[in-house]
């Protein structure tokens, strides 16, 4: 019986040592690959794309209850607002999330100036 019992039992230890090798080698290789792709994906301007997205989902299940006005879940927002203080705290993301801000801004202003276009159409007829 060898040593090391298993498939690997009827190869001698240089080649096992060569099999460990190449496996390792492999293994290096994927991980640079990996790594490469969490980089392209995890740039600022991606972050700010995903953080925009989750706040316009969070902004539009808040406004869509407005019959109950404590219908907001701060227990479930409080992690993302401390993942955004986070990230406002870091000088590269700074710019992309104050022009997210910005067009949040301006699309809520625009949406609130059409609200009150309607209602006051409606209520002069």
């Amino acid at each position: 019986m060898g040593r090391y019992p298993g498939p690997d039992s009827s190869l001698s230890t240089a080649e096992r040592k060569q099999k460990l090798l190449q496996e390792g080698a492999a293994f290096r290789a994927d991980m640079l690959v990996s790594r490469d792709i969490v980089r392209a994906n995890l740039n600022s301007k991606s972050l700010a794309t995903i953080l925009l997205g989750r706040m316009t989902g969070i902004a539009s299940s808040v406004f869509s209850n407005r019959g109950n006005p404590g219908g907001s879940n701060l227990p479930a927002m409080l992690p993302l607002l401390l993942t955004g203080a986070s990230w406002l705290s870091k000088r590269r993301t700074r710019k992309p999330l104050l022009i997210g801000a910005a067009l949040l801004a301006a699309i809520g202003g625009a949406a609130y100036v059409n609200s009150r276009k309607s209602k006051t159409t409606t209520d002069d007829e």
